[in-house]
């Protein structure tokens, strides 16, 4: 009781922790309630589908996702970095920050949408072993290409700090996508699927326009394009590039991982592990969240290293108590959470390791963070550098193994585990370098 009213009287005393309640309140109520609804479409999907093409239309997600991650090259990490920087200060400068990562936000995604399109059948035939994939793969493309574009605006909201405005967009293009993949499930298979999932990030992009354009006008500013100089272009190399390579390290890995699975097990036990991941998912949204907001605030206090200290120490708190409790839940429920999949998703092994996972996933993305506020950037590519490697080797041994869908688990498992050794051991030295008030 004396902590909690400690912490309270400690909110009621702090800006800081004022603001990171906004964002988290509306995280949870908005965002996290959106996923929800996508989840239940996920379930809905798997009994309309059955076992193999709901296997087919994770894939199809995850090679979408790889390709999103290389198309969006960190420009939404750029955008609430120095949206957050100026908007206090030289806000004159926000519409040439906008411009110039929507800017690259819309090339890019023009590139990766074009490079998908072509290369679609080469990797339904030669990566998937499955030419009935191409069709479903391109129709991804719109996907892919609405969602690099509103990477860069969610970063943009959360400079804002408007979080209401993203928890609003994603539940209502959740909503929409949770409707369409359903729909177009049941009366056109893994295709509609993707189509459906498709419409939720175009209604994404349409709300995301409508709150920014707010956001300017509270700051009295013009929402329109600014020409971009090159003096601009020196953030998105030294800031936007290694933030891609160290996201870059994320998608494409869990895409390899279920490559594996695919072509060791097959897709039936592809779908196993893609139920379980669902859940993965939605335990790490509200501290996912938590950690995002984090971001500007951590930057601010770089100059007061006892501040920054004990944010940071009180941020892994909360996230790691919090994601135990949700991890801890889901692995009591676990059984009966696999059986509304089908009968066919009997094994709840994977969903309980993924769910103990999400302890050390969460507490590894606040770090994160934080090296992003001290702009280490380059270093948080190493070590996810080194997760990636630990990850596939470990899942590549234990599948050899028979372990199936379980293998994929544990090797994120034990992967994430060192990864937060290493990333606290790291950020406690150069914690301390920080200065004093």
């Amino acid at each position: 009781m004396k902590i909690i009213n400690h912490l309270l009287a400690q909110y009621r005393h702090s800006d800081i922790a004022k603001r990171m309640a906004s964002g988290a309140i509306w995280s949870f109520t908005g965002t996290a309630t959106a996923k929800f609804v996508v989840m239940l479409a996920g379930i809905i999907c798997a009994n309309i589908l059955g076992k193999e093409d709901f296997g087919k239309l994770g894939i199809i997600r995850s090679t979408i996702n790889m390709f999103i991650v290389l198309g969006s090259v960190g420009l939404g990490v750029t955008s609430t970095k120095y949206i957050s920087q100026y908007r206090n200060g030289a806000k004159e400068q926000i519409p040439y920050i906008y411009s110039l990562t929507n800017t690259f936000a819309t090339a890019s995604g023009m590139v990766v949408t074009l490079l998908i399109l072509l290369s679609a059948h080469a990797i339904a035939t030669g990566i998937l072993k499955d030419p009935q994939l191409t069709a479903p793969i391109r129709l991804g493309a719109v996907l892919l290409f609405f969602s690099i574009i509103n990477g860069a605006q969610n970063g943009a909201l959360m400079g804002f700090e408007n979080f209401r405005g993203i928890a609003f967009g994603t539940l209502a293009g959740s909503i929409c996508e949770a409707v369409f993949m359903t729909l177009g499930a049941y009366y056109y298979g893994v295709s509609g699927a993707i189509l459906g999932f498709s419409i939720g990030f175009i209604v994404v992009y349409l709300c995301n326009r409508h709150f920014i354009s707010q956001d300017f006008r509270h700051l009295g500013l013009r929402h329109t394009w600014h020409r971009i100089h090159r003096k601009d272009l020196g953030i998105i190399f030294s800031y936007s590039l290694p933030a891609a390579l160290s996201a870059l390290m994320i998608a494409p890995t869990f895409w390899l991982l279920r490559s594996m699975i695919v072509r060791h097990d097959g897709f039936g036990e592809l779908a196993v592990f893609e139920a379980a991941d669902q859940w993965k998912v939605m335990i790490l949204f509200v501290p996912t969240a938590i950690s995002q907001i984090a971001l500007p605030i951590l930057s601010s206090l770089t100059a007061d290293g006892d501040k920054f200290r004990q944010t940071l120490r009180a941020n892994c708190l909360l996230i790691g108590a919090v994601t135990a409790v949700a991890a801890t839940l889901v692995c009591l429920l676990s059984n009966s959470i696999m059986s509304f999949y089908g009968r066919a998703f009997a094994d709840n092994v994977p969903l309980v390791i993924l769910s103990i996972s999400t302890v050390f996933s969460a507490v590894a993305n606040i770090l994160e963070m934080s090296m992003y506020s001290l702009a280490r950037m380059w270093t948080s590519f190493a070590f996810n550098v080194i997760w990636a490697a630990m990850t596939i080797i470990v899942s590549w041994l234990l599948l050899g193994q028979g372990m199936g869908a379980r293998a994929i688990a544990m090797g994120i498992l034990v992967a994430y585990i060192f990864n937060c050794i290493f990333q606290f051991a790291y950020l406690s030295r150069m914690a301390g370098k920080l200065p004093a008030p």
